[in-house]
């Protein structure tokens, strides 16, 4: 009876899971095998019918100087943007944690940017570095930091910075919440024996706090990096990949390829070396976060 009886819920439970699986197939699956399927078509809009390009595509995406140009923007991108919002938002945890009047406003405050859409976040970033009226403009000639109103996206490396601190604002809030809930999981009483023992601040943040925030500083880097290498709304909206190629990341790249030049079985291929990039540094990370005893 009780076999039986297992036999039924294991089979309903099959059945149940059965639309969710099915969902997953045709929304996530699927497409990726297509894209891997396109980047051996010679693919172009407008052209007529597709035909058999071998390894043609693949080649383009590993010679040409142009993605050559956009994996290392893409490399600097994520790198910088997951430095900044890593460090910004271990400050900020820390601050939260320290007891401050206020924080319950605080917390609220922080998590707005994570709620705000990517598209909006892009729009309003747009707005704040508009040259003429801008708000960064306004307030730092207000207190007389620059001499007059500049354009912050018209140069490759101003514009690069602007995008990658625009986009590591819409990541603090997401590292903030992960350390802020790994430092409250941290006893006390370590740092009470250490101020017996004489330890300061300084000592006690890099010999208790940050080797126990190790796992969810591990979190916060893998989820940050994963998303910035795919970032592409903040660089739609506000560069197009300019000016020149300055901005030019691997995720815009594949979109212009693909639809602004036409080329879908080179786009396509692109598309494939970013996937396989974003997979190989994030195996690279967890083994390193494993032997270094961060995920455990």
């Amino acid at each position: 009876m009780a076999s039986s009886a297992l036999r039924r819920s294991d089979f309903l439970l099959r059945v149940l899971n059965t639309p969710a699986i099915l969902l997953i197939l045709a929304f996530s699956i699927a497409p990726i095998v297509y894209v891997f399927y396109l980047s051996f078509q010679d693919l172009r809009i407008g052209m007529g019918a597709s035909g058999f390009a071998g390894l043609d595509n693949y080649r383009f995406a590993l010679e040409d100087a142009s993605v050559t140009r956009a994996i290392t923007n893409t490399l600097y991108f994520a790198a910088l943007s997951v430095l900044l919002a890593t460090l910004i938002g271990l400050g900020i945890a820390l601050l939260l944690n320290s007891d401050m009047p206020g924080a319950g406003w605080l917390v609220s405050a922080i998590v707005l940017p994570w709620a705000i859409p990517e598209i909006v976040n892009a729009l309003m970033w747009q707005w704040i570095y508009n040259p003429t009226y801008g708000a960064l403009n306004g307030i730092l000639y207000s207190f007389g930091l620059i001499p007059d109103y500049r354009a912050w996206l018209s140069s490759p490396v101003s514009a690069m910075h602007a995008v990658i601190f625009a986009y590591a604002w819409k990541l603090v809030p997401f590292a903030v919440i992960i350390l802020y809930a790994g430092l409250t999981a941290i006893p006390t009483e370590y740092y009470e024996a250490a101020e017996i023992d004489g330890a300061g601040d300084v000592a006690q943040f890099f010999h208790i706090t940050l080797p126990l925030l190790a796992a969810p500083l591990g979190v916060v880097v893998l989820f940050c990096m994963v998303w910035s290498m795919r970032a592409f709304d903040i660089v739609y909206l506000l560069t197009r990949g300019g000016p020149g190629d300055g901005t030019m990341v691997l995720s815009y790249f594949v979109f212009a390829k693909a639809f602004e030049f036409g080329d879908v079985g080179a786009g396509a291929a692109v598309a494939c070396l970013l996937a396989v990039m974003t997979f190989v540094l994030t195996g690279l990370y967890m083994r390193a976060l494993r032997n270094t005893g961060g995920a455990q």
